[in-house]
């Protein structure tokens, strides 16, 4: 085993330790018995928020189905739906810094889309999402900022961090335009890989810069229909948050959710390398709670609500991974007919 893998796997192994350890320390030093207390009142209401997540994943999954060339749209929502469901299981049940799920999203789709057009479109669905989540933290932020009461040393990292990862994501677009297919070529052909590889290479590659140019340049209602889609997504997170309030009697204050919904994004764009953003949220949710003078059991409450929703998320996400590798067939369109 080489020294890359060892140090890779040691990494991985003291990512998760460190993320458990954080989510342990903090529900010992919230109370566990108020935490409980709190998640008794949530109670059934838990099935409510499950469905509004598989609500979300809809919103998602229409996001991407935008981004797939028209031709092969018909017929392919419900499969994207699974798939997309599949690798997102996988890329939080293993620790892969969120990119182990995105290779078998294309291999799933083999046989019912193109290669290159699958590939284009998680391409061009990454850039979608990005910049629909950044729109939603930068007015979401704005609406509850004159609330908070967070000090400079924790506004300004994270203030850092989200604009590093806006300017990185507009250089991936920016390439994303140029073409990445010459690029990636002639980074490969310098490793000396096989001249017959080669060739699929850069036959697939022209084939993604194709679907890509065609996506940004001659779809671009399409781009904002994507976009507008992930933020119907991300909109739903601002009502389950309401909800939760609502069960644990903090009241109604929408301003608030919608403050505690955008800094929960805002913590899962700049930590997105944290596999799972396990312990990560849940700090983000008793940040955001304190700094809007609101209780830390209940922060720490609605954490573990969502921990548990992904958690059953990542079940089903599993199962159907097992289901399409048996050629799951095809469930009706909704947007057919």
């Amino acid at each position: 085993m080489s020294a890359f893998r060892i140090s890779s796997r040691v990494r991985k192994t003291a990512s998760w330790l460190l993320g458990a350890g954080l989510l342990a320390w903090l529900a010992v030093s919230s109370g566990i018995g108020s935490i409980l207390a709190d998640l008794s009142r949530v109670g059934p209401g838990l099935l409510v928020i499950l469905a509004l997540e598989f609500l979300i994943d809809a919103f998602d999954t229409l996001g991407w189905w935008y981004t797939l060339p028209v031709a092969q749209r018909r017929g392919a929502y419900c499969r994207l739906f699974w798939v997309r469901s599949a690798g997102n299981a996988l890329n939080e049940s293993t620790p892969a810094a969120s990119v182990g799920g995105e290779p078998a999203k294309v291999v799933l789709l083999s046989g019912r889309i193109s290669t290159s057009a699958a590939t284009a479109s998680l391409l061009a669905t990454k850039v979608c999402f990005s910049f629909s989540t950044a729109i939603f933290i930068i007015v979401g932020m704005s609406a509850v900022w004159w609330r908070l009461s967070l000090p400079w040393d924790i506004s300004f990292p994270l203030l850092l961090g989200f604009t590093l990862m806006l300017i990185g994501i507009t250089t991936f677009a920016v390439l994303q335009l140029r073409g990445i297919g010459a690029g990636t070529f002639r980074f490969l052909k310098r490793l000396r890989i096989p001249d017959r590889w080669l060739g699929l290479i850069e036959s697939s590659s022209h084939d993604i810069d194709a679907h890509l140019s065609d996506f940004y340049r001659a779809r671009t209602g399409d781009l904002i229909r994507s976009v507008g889609a992930h933020l119907c997504a991300l909109g739903c997170s601002i009502i389950e948050t309401l909800l939760l309030m609502r069960l644990l009697a903090l009241g109604f204050d929408p301003i608030a959710a919608i403050g505690i919904a955008a800094f929960s994004t805002l913590i899962a764009f700049v930590a997105f390398a944290v596999p799972a953003s396990l312990g990560v949220q849940e700090g983000g949710k008793v940040l955001i709670f304190w700094a809007l003078g609101l209780p830390r059991p209940a922060a720490m409450a609605v954490g573990i609500a969502f921990r548990l929703t992904s958690l059953v998320k990542i079940a089903v996400g599993l199962a159907a991974f097992v289901l399409l590798q048996h050629r799951l067939p095809d469930l009706p369109d909704p947007n057919k007919g």
